[in-house]
């Protein structure tokens, strides 16, 4: 179909190009696939076109339809950012827009009551594990949040922008977590699970408030932030104070492997966390080794699927549009 040289999507394109939207994203992941811009060309056409990108990306409706205004995001109320020194808010104002209208679209398909959860990590920790779990995983720790109320996302789709580990936003006074790192290993998504219900369980988030993490290795460690890591970590480990480290010849990835799945029966913690906190506390030349032990533990790499599957479980579908 063609375009008329009078049809606003070219201008429009342009215009959510500055905030970092690009048009193939616009296109392939936001725009319903009946979408054609030759649609735009009836006014009502258009107007149902800027009232779609406003729902699903929070994007301000009334910069929308003035092309003389620079596109805007909503106002989603106080946002306390937790980041490196190189990042700056502006970086990240795309991927919390997306994130904070994820969790308001996953707020209202909720059906379970938020509940009150114990400040104490260790109480949530001893919950999990006396209904026989092994250790606390990121399947069970997922099944917990769900339990009390708390729904767990992983959005995955963003554009060309920053790309948040994981952000908690309260809506209407529910909290929510969003996961937003790319890495299907369980491992990773489990400690930004953990961090993010600490912020929650402590209070860092204020009313329709949200708490975004940028990075959850280079953040600038703030008194919040430490207090999240620690809850983590006495959450998954069961003492606060946990950290692995190794003496004398490194280890390799075989060898690491196994010792975490030996630790992780002893200490009741999940192995995949056990690799990682000792990378963090051996330092970066560690990595490598603790990169491939990861991929031997876990060969099927399937977190995302882990927490999709428990979110399409539990939304009531019939509430989205």
């Amino acid at each position: 179909m063609t375009v008329s040289a009078t049809n606003p999507m070219a201008d429009l394109y342009r215009r959510l190009r500055a905030v970092g939207l690009t048009k193939p994203f616009v296109r392939e992941m936001i725009l319903p696939e009946w979408w054609d811009d030759q649609a735009a060309d009836n006014p009502a056409g258009y107007a149902e076109g800027l009232t779609f990108l406003s729902r699903h990306l929070g994007l301000d409706l009334a910069t929308l339809r003035d092309p003389a205004r620079p596109v805007a995001f909503r106002d989603f109320g106080v946002c306390k950012f937790k980041k490196s020194q190189n990042v700056t808010e502006d970086d990240l104002a795309l991927a919390r827009a997306m994130a904070t209208r994820a969790a308001q679209l996953v707020n209202a398909a909720t059906t379970e009551s938020p509940q009150p959860i114990p400040k104490s990590a260790s109480q949530i920790r001893a919950e999990i594990l006396g209904q026989g779990e092994p250790w606390v995983s990121l399947g069970n720790l997922t099944d917990y949040c769900w339990s009390v109320g708390i729904p767990v996302i992983h959005l995955s789709s963003f554009p060309d922008a920053k790309r948040p580990d994981g952000l908690a936003a309260m809506v209407r006074g529910r909290p929510v977590i969003v996961l937003c790192k790319k890495n299907t290993l369980s491992a990773w998504l489990l400690f930004i699970l953990a961090h993010e219900l600490g912020h929650i369980a402590l209070d860092h988030i204020s009313d329709d408030g949200v708490l975004i993490d940028e990075s959850m290795k280079h953040n600038v460690p703030d008194q919040e932030e430490v207090a999240a890591n620690t809850f983590a970590v006495e959450l998954l480990t069961g003492n606060a104070a946990g950290r692995f480290r190794t003496t004398g010849r490194w280890p390799n990835a075989r060898q690491l492997a196994d010792r975490a799945l030996e630790m992780g029966k002893q200490l009741r913690a999940d192995p995949g966390h056990i690799v990682l906190n000792y990378a963090h506390t051996m330092g970066n030349q560690f990595w490598p080794v603790a990169s491939a032990a990861l991929g031997l533990l876990e060969p099927k790499r399937d977190a995302l699927k882990v927490v999709r599957q428990k979110l399409a479980a539990h939304l009531d579908w019939s509430t989205l549009p």
